[in-house]
């Protein structure tokens, strides 16, 4: 069935589905088309349009109890392909040790095993074209750079993540034809849920509302419902239901909305670039079987225990907001988001010496050309330390559509500031013990060993959410149970990283999905049966061939991220 517009459509009524999944981000969609290919009724229901729109954007806004949490607006997008349309791209599994009970931190393990996450690793790679093989030691192997980056070393593993294309970042792209044509699939863009129907005496979800700023409504009646809108709004969502039911329905636990957490970041050193040949090789981006890969060290599970500390990860972020390469970064976005312009393809021929010795370094070198005009900087980024006290909420101001607003009451603890300067102590000691300090010495902008600011002072939330609707076995203390089922109303399912126990050493997105195939095989009663991949069905952005070629390395080259969560 074709991709439908509430706005175009009026008033609908949708009964008889086996599935109604909220959101048609990169989880909802990769539900629904499980769901589909296996020959399931499947209704997705999405609050955004086919692209960014600046009104319904406004939904995202929160009330920021602490005023710490500052990704509400430039760490999600609303719309087909959700958070797709302007992510990085980069691809990283978590370490086992991130899902395992942590007793030196009274942390509890993620309710099932890892290997059920790692069966679908090979699937996820293939939708966003990316080749197999390993991410740690022997990837690093591959470009000589192990006897630099130590496998072996006590305090950091090295690992190298995977960038997807930016034409294949965005699944509205990747999947467009396929979504407006698979048998027993509908969806419908422009429809804000704001409504739930319940069966009180079975405990079950009957159908829910959604509607637009037209006044034009939709009700979906289904079997089962799957909620896939991000953290924030699928916590938001389940505290609404919640209060529809007079508080009933989640009567049962004390976990929901708690324990709300992000990564947290902050730029804590500069890298001399005095040889400029030297730094590129190190930190600059591989190509790897024709993939971007970029350097990632992460604190050992070792390192943690010894120090009582989260996970923590540590990357090298290229600057290149004083570079003449904006413009190309310019038109590498609007790829991605599918609003390129004409005027910005052609300004690309004024910058033709740069581009060819962008491609001549991309071909022949196999890496991307850092200009003397870049900066590079050294990032931490940490896994906060769950916190009862980090929670979303109800507030009393509604958006709108007349729905209460998310109220987040989140900040930055002493735990996370132990993390940090744990993590930064042992960088700095790797940084001298590898020799790395001889080549390409560092700078420190923050910490102790600069001025006496505080870590936390300096980070930043990395538009990482997760944790408000963990999962777990206990429903007085989880909202989901391993198979991401809500304890409470058991035909209600949760795909987001708000079910995630902790955050762990790596951006969320390649677990979430993985999360999404494993419920979606849950659902169907099997285990892992990956769907063979179908050709290619690109949407192409009207880009040329070198355009292509040399705007990929740079869309994700910036140390700023906040346009592009990742």
């Amino acid at each position: 069935m074709p991709v439908r517009d509430l706005a175009t459509t009026g008033d609908a009524a949708v009964a008889g589905a086996e599935f109604c999944i909220i959101g048609a981000g990169m989880a909802g969609l990769f539900i629904a088309r499980r769901l589909a290919m296996a020959g399931h009724r499947v209704v997705v229901v999405e609050s955004g349009k086919a692209g960014f729109d600046d009104e319904t954007h406004e939904l995202n806004r929160i009330v920021d109890v602490h005023g710490f949490y500052t990704r509400a607006l430039n760490g999600r997008y609303r719309g087909l392909g959700g958070s797709s349309s302007r992510w990085g791209g980069r691809i990283i599994p978590l370490h086992e040790h991130d899902t395992q009970p942590r007793d030196y931190l009274g942390l509890d393990g993620w309710p099932f095993g890892f290997a059920e996450l790692e069966a679908y690793t090979k699937e996820i790679e293939d939708v966003f074209g990316l080749p197999h093989g390993p991410y740690g030691a022997p990837a690093l192997e591959q470009i000589h750079l192990d006897d630099v980056f130590n496998p072996d070393d006590p305090d950091f593993s090295g690992r190298l993540a995977k960038w997807i294309s930016f034409r294949q970042c965005n699944l509205a792209n990747v999947w467009g034809r396929q979504l407006n044509t698979l048998p027993g699939l509908d969806i419908w863009l422009d429809a804000t849920v704001r409504d739930f129907t319940l069966d009180s005496a079975r405990g079950r979800l009957v159908a829910v509302e959604a509607a637009n700023f037209n006044g034009n409504s939709l009700r979906v009646e289904a079997q089962h419902f799957i909620i896939a809108a991000g953290t924030i709004e699928t916590t938001r969502l389940l505290l609404w239901l919640d209060a529809q039911s007079s508080n009933h329905a989640f009567a049962g636990t004390n976990a929901l909305g708690r324990y709300f957490q992000d990564h947290l970041k902050s730029e804590v050193a500069t890298i001399s670039r005095a040889d400029q040949a030297l730094s590129n090789r190190l930190f600059g981006y591989h190509f790897v079987d024709g993939t971007r890969r970029s350097l990632h060290l992460d604190l050992t599970a070792a390192a943690q225990e010894e120090d009582g500390s989260t996970s923590a990860f540590v990357y090298a972020a290229m600057d290149l907001s004083k570079s003449r390469l904006e413009r190309i970064k310019t038109v590498a976005r609007g790829l991605q988001s599918r609003q390129t312009k004409l005027g910005d393809l052609a300004g690309l021929v004024g910058e033709a010496p740069l581009v060819v010795r962008f491609a001549w370094w991309r071909y022949v070198r196999r890496q991307v050309f850092m200009p003397a005009d870049a900066g590079l900087a050294l990032q931490i980024a940490i896994e906060q330390r769950p916190n009862w006290d980090n929670f979303i909420s109800l507030a009393g101001e509604r958006d709108r559509l007349g729905i209460p607003k998310a109220e987040v009451h989140w900040q930055p603890s002493d735990d996370d500031e132990k993390t940090f300067r744990s993590t930064a102590a042992r960088l700095e000691n790797y940084w001298t013990r590898t020799g790395l300090d001889g080549q390409c010495p560092l700078t420190w902008v923050v910490g102790e060993t600069s001025d006496s600011r505080r870590f936390v002072d300096h980070a930043e939330p990395y538009a990482h959410p997760s944790g408000s609707t963990r999962m777990g076995t206990d429903p007085a203390t989880s909202i989901v149970g391993p198979e991401l089922t809500c304890h409470a109303i058991p035909n209600l399912s949760v795909a987001s990283a708000s079910t995630f126990l902790t955050a762990g050493s790596a951006n969320p997105t390649f677990t979430i999905l993985k999360l999404a195939l494993r419920l979606a095989d849950s659902l169907m009663g099997r285990k892992a049966m990956p769907v063979a991949r179908l050709g290619e069905e690109l949407v192409q952005a009207g880009s040329t061939d070198i355009a292509a070629a040399i705007a990929t390395p740079i869309a994700a080259a910036t140390r700023t991220t906040s346009s592009s969560p990742i």
